[in-house]
């Protein structure tokens, strides 16, 4: 089980592929951790990349503080794991809150971004609305873990019963402190005015076609955004089609990789 010191973090990471190969980082969502992409590295174990699922602040195996920070600072502890392991450039994979960061990441370090593949991109001119990160509400959920666990299941509402055990005691690990910061950090982060500064970069944006978690508009100003995107539907999916379609994920991902 991999650590690596970055910033004032001891970051867990997932390590696998070809050690040789080109590295693909993959970023998780919020209740998250790098366990949600079990299925895609498990069938990405014959492929010529190397696969590296680092453990955001505050959530999963990572240690350290986690009440104070911004999409910005997510981006930059990645910035420091990349440093500590030596990479060169990289294709970046984000989930909803990892998306963001993957924004962030191509924006402050565009030049070694090979590209990008967005889903479920969250708000990115600071305009999430106030209900969905009402305090009162996410107090709710801190302090009643059942409640929680049926929001979290909301978030891949298409996975099968068998096996959800195992990434719901994942997101679960999310400390309190990254909950509460959470929406703080995403409002305050607006970038929709520089997403022309992504040009070149070849960027993929998707989304599950019954996600109820983000609305497609919002997905669209990421795909609209940032010149030359292309916008792609995954069918029986909710807000996690890595987790719930798994093969059409990865068949998706693979043809963004090809192009790329």
């Amino acid at each position: 089980m991999p650590f690596q010191t970055v910033n004032d973090l001891q970051m867990h990471y997932l390590d696998q592929g070809n050690p040789n190969g080109t590295p693909l980082l993959f970023i998780h969502g919020n209740v998250s951790s790098s366990i949600w992409w079990r299925y895609t590295l498990e069938r990405l174990a014959d492929s010529p990349y190397r696969l590296i699922a680092p453990d955001l602040r505050g959530r999963g195996e990572t240690s350290g503080q986690a009440d104070h920070w911004t999409i910005e600072t997510l981006a930059h502890d990645l910035r420091g794991l990349v440093e500590a392991l030596g990479l060169d450039s990289l294709h970046l994979i984000g989930h909803s809150l990892g998306a963001l960061v993957a924004i962030q990441y191509a924006l402050d370090f565009k030049p070694e971004v090979r590209s990008l593949f967005l889903l479920a991109p969250g708000w990115v001119a600071g305009d999430m609305p106030d209900e969905v990160g009402d305090p009162a509400r996410i107090k709710m959920m801190v302090d009643n873990k059942a409640i929680l666990k049926m929001a979290l299941r909301m978030t891949a509402a298409n996975h099968p019963d068998d096996g959800w055990d195992v990434l719901e005691t994942a997101g679960l690990r999310q400390q309190d402190d990254a909950s509460y910061r959470t929406p703080i950090a995403i409002k305050m982060w607006s970038v929709d005015q520089r997403l022309g500064e992504l040009d070149g970069i070849p960027t993929t944006v998707a989304r599950g076609v019954h996600d109820s978690i983000i609305p497609e508009a919002v997905v669209l100003a990421s795909a609209q955004g940032i010149p030359h995107a292309r916008y792609e539907v995954l069918h029986g999916a909710t807000h996690s089609p890595n987790v719930e379609t798994p093969d059409a994920f990865v068949a998706l991902l693979r043809a963004h990789l090809d192009r790329a």
